[in-house]
């Protein structure tokens, strides 16, 4: 009954030297072995306990037996008091396995703080290994290309080397064919003249007859020539081409020898016919009487004329009734002359007449064109002077009358928001957490789902305008980078101001309006009323005046809608560079932007209030401009992703005030900033080297990260709305300064690597370094930004280009269940 409580109750000691075990199983190990110790112990002291009992119920039954009984009763006692030494030393032993599990579990911690220490250091070694070993390949790839090149070349020169004395064999082959063939040729061409010699010889034979064999001749030429371009088309068939010539000759020759048969047939017969002529003059010879026949055909002549001659005279020779007539013909003639002689001088009088009114007519037109010039003249002065009077009357209304100063401003401060359209209900005490849940939830019933991570984001970045005064919306088109900040005032309570930004704005005046010196009145754009009633307070209406809607107590965003379609640096400069100067300045001292209207005119100083937010949309294509370092290092640039699943629309709910949230107070804004870092030294350090570390690797391509980043950094991630939530739970917290700080690399950091190289020693000593801290992280814990980055690396045609946002798809740990 005594060993076995003590068979029971003996542990096995532990071993600790048996550090190759897993600690957490050697803890666990002798957790249950002391938890089982303890439980049989337990069992074995009640067993004593109830047979103790029972000894002594005897005891007091049997007085007979007293003898026997106080043995076993000694004996029981003496059995107690072991089983009691013995669960003291079980106690002994339990608390120091417990001792043991706490070191154990210390131990495990340091040794887990040890591994990622060790972890981060051999992840660096591990990336500057990667870049030396790819450093490396590239460079034994640069001097196998160039090698390979070289073989190339040369193998490219001796291939060109055969080519050409192929070529020039197949010259010299080719000549030696030629050779034997032209002189073939020139055989049958020296041929060809021999016998064009003959047919030349045969045509000046039958010059004589060309007359008559015109029409041959010219057939004859006519295939001549023909043959002639036969033979010099068909000289590769010289021997087909003769033999065809032959032949066409000897038809040829053979009508022209019937030719010329026929033609001295015909000449005998014009011989036989002159030879009868002969005899016929022969014979008239004769009856001249030897007299020459030209001399006698001369004669006949002359006595012709004579004869000719003397019909002609009879037949002119006048009568006596002619020289009568010819008599009172020529009085008739003298009074007609007379009368001829009046009529030219009648003649020269009117004609002097015609001279005068000729000249009379030109005075007339001439005067007729200096009075049109003249009317001319008077309509260019009097339109000057109306000009001039209409100039003096512009300058004396802006010289002379100071009262249309306050007009103009009152033509600015028209309210742009009606009373009926605000509404006065306020938002009551509600934090920030549940006021941006509300917005989320209000913008999912809409029908628009935005990631929790970009509207956080958005929301943050509105919250840091006193370092960032913009916030630009980038990305794909349609993704809801115009509809975000529409939705988020409408539901948040802000009051909204979109603004299309046009191609040709180049000054502030085409943002704001100008003073228009034709109906001699301010032009205001429905943007610069909107920011006057932004910082006008509210007026109610009374007997004495109207009242005023004033918003400077709400509150207020305006939004350039694709804003980068003209140069942000030409009409928004002067408000990059007044908002910067809201910083550090107390709250109710705000600068001013001083707005013409008019010459000679105090300007309309236009305050810019700290309830004013401002953001802008910005697309990317060929008809935009891209963004200055300027602008960029004054603004957040929120990236959309790309959808990879797209989402149906039920219905279009139209936005009105039953859905509107209630107005959000300035004051309630306000409270949710924070104006100070929250973070202490140690918990800031290690993303201030994070970026002290980038700003080395930027170096090399000639690019700096600036103090003002910095500050924006920190004071995007102490607004955070996840970083105040956490407040001091630790671990919460350092997973929110994670993601805020991821956002502001993608934000603010990497577009200032926009338009590196990537090739070379920028990408090498610069990108790839900058690539291996995204990837190894902070603390262990690594950024979801590989994948973007590589992206940029890809799709600038040589440059970065940071241009997309996969990394926030990449992340669902904000994404509601």
């Amino acid at each position: 009954m005594t060993d076995e409580p003590q068979e029971e109750a003996t542990t096995e000691p532990v071993d600790e030297t048996a550090g190759d075990a897993p600690l957490d199983s050697d803890v666990d190990t002798i957790v249950e072995e002391a938890r089982q110790a303890s439980e049989h112990l337990r069992l074995v002291q009640n067993g004593h306990r109830e047979g103790l009992e029972q000894v002594r119920a005897l005891l007091q039954d049997a007085d007979g037996i007293t003898g026997i009984t106080g043995d076993l009763l000694a004996e029981l006692t003496r059995t107690a008091d072991a089983v009691t030494a013995d669960r003291q030393r079980l106690e002994r032993e339990k608390a120091a396995l417990v001792t043991r599990a706490l070191a154990v579990s210390q131990a495990e911690h340091q040794r887990d703080e040890g591994f990622a220490e060790q972890r981060a250091i051999v992840e660096r070694e591990l990336a500057e290994r990667r870049a030396s070993a790819l450093a490396a390949v590239e460079k034994e790839l640069a001097e196998a290309r160039s090698t390979r090149l070289a073989e190339v070349t040369a193998s490219e020169s001796a291939e060109r080397e055969r080519i050409k004395a192929e070529i020039a064999k197949e010259r010299t082959d080719w000549d030696e064919v030629r050779t034997p063939q032209q002189e073939d040729l020139k055989q049958q061409r020296d041929e060809l003249e021999k016998q064009k010699g003959a047919i030349s010889a045969l045509q000046s034979v039958l010059e004589g007859r060309r007359v008559a064999l015109g029409g041959e001749e010219l057939d004859l030429e006519s295939r001549t020539q023909r043959l002639m371009r036969q033979i010099q088309k068909r000289r590769d068939n010289l021997d087909e081409d003769v033999a065809a010539f032959v032949t066409e000759e000897r038809r040829s020759f053979e009508t022209s020898q019937q030719t010329a048969a026929e033609e001295a047939a015909r000449l005998r017969s014009t011989i036989q016919s002159q030879t009868s002529l002969l005899g016929a003059f022969e014979h008239l010879q004769q009856q001249l009487g030897g007299r020459e026949p030209g001399k006698v055909i001369l004669e006949l002549n002359e006595k012709s004329d004579e004869i000719k001659r003397l019909t002609e005279e009879l037949a002119t020779r006048p009568t006596e009734e002619a020289r009568a007539r010819l008599g009172a013909m020529e009085s008739e003639n003298r009074t007609l002359q007379n009368r001829i002689d009046q009529l030219a001088s009648e003649v020269a009088q009117h004609q002097a007449l015609a001279a005068q009114a000729n000249d009379l007519k030109l005075k007339n037109s001439n005067l007729d064109a200096a009075n049109k010039s003249l009317e001319q003249k008077a309509k260019i002065f009097e339109a000057a002077a109306n000009e001039a009077e209409t100039e003096l009357n512009r300058l004396r209304a802006a010289y002379e009358r100071p009262a249309d100063v306050e007009a103009r401003y009152g033509e600015i401060e028209l309210p742009r928001i009606k009373v009926e359209d605000i509404n006065l209900d306020t938002q009551g005490d509600i934090s920030e957490s549940e006021w941006l849940r509300g917005v989320a939830q209000e913008c999912d019933n809409y029908g628009l789902h935005f990631n929790s991570r970009i509207l956080k984001a958005f929301h943050t970045a509105l919250k840091t305008a006193e370092m960032s005064p913009l916030t630009v919306l980038a990305g794909v088109s349609g993704t809801g980078k115009s509809e975000l900040p529409r939705l988020y005032s409408h539901f948040g309570g802000l009051y909204f101001e979109p603004l299309s930004v046009q191609p040709n704005w180049d000054s502030q005046e085409s943002m704001l309006g100008f003073f228009n010196s034709i109906d001699n009145r301010f032009d205001a754009q429905p943007v610069l009323r909107f920011l006057a009633q932004s910082q006008k307070r509210w007026a109610a209406a009374t007997d004495e005046h109207d009242g005023y809607p004033g918003l400077a107590g709400a509150v207020c965003l305006v939004l350039l809608d694709e804003m980068n379609l003209a140069h942000p640096e030409l009409y928004f400069a002067e408000f990059l560079s007044k908002l910067e100067q809201r910083r550090g300045k107390k709250k109710a001292d705000v600068p001013t932007l001083p707005v013409k209207i008019g010459a000679g005119m105090e300007p309309y100083e236009l305050q810019l209030g700290r309830n004013v937010l401002w953001a802008g949309t910005m697309n990317q294509d060929e008809t935009t401009k891209s963004l200055s370092d300027k602008v960029l290092d004054r603004a957040n640039v929120i990236l959309f992703p790309r959808p990879t699943d797209l989402k149906r629309r039920q219905k279009l709910t139209p936005l009105d005030a039953r859905n509107r949230g209630d107005n959000l107070p300035i004051k309630t804004w306000q409270s949710w900033l924070s104006q100070g870092t929250s973070f202490t030294t140690e918990e800031f350090q290690p993303f201030k080297s994070f970026l002290e570390e980038m700003n080395t690797s930027l170096a090399v391509a000639g690019r700096a990260i600036g103090h003002r980043v910095l500050q924006s950094v920190e004071f995007y991630m102490s607004n955070y709305p996840d970083v105040r939530e956490a407040g001091e739970d630790n671990v919460k917290k350092a997973r929110a300064m994670h993601v805020a700080f991821e956002d502001q690399l993608v934000q603010k950091v990497m577009p200032k690597l926009r338009g590196i190289d990537t090739r070379g020693k920028a990408k090498n000593e610069c990108l790839d370094p900058i690539r291996g801290q995204l990837i190894a992280g902070i603390g262990g814990s690594g950024f979801n930004l590989g994948e973007d980055f590589d992206l940029a690396l890809e799709l600038g045609y040589g440059q970065f280009i940071w241009q997309s946002a996969n990394y926030i798809k990449a992340d669902v740990s904000d994404e509601p269940e």
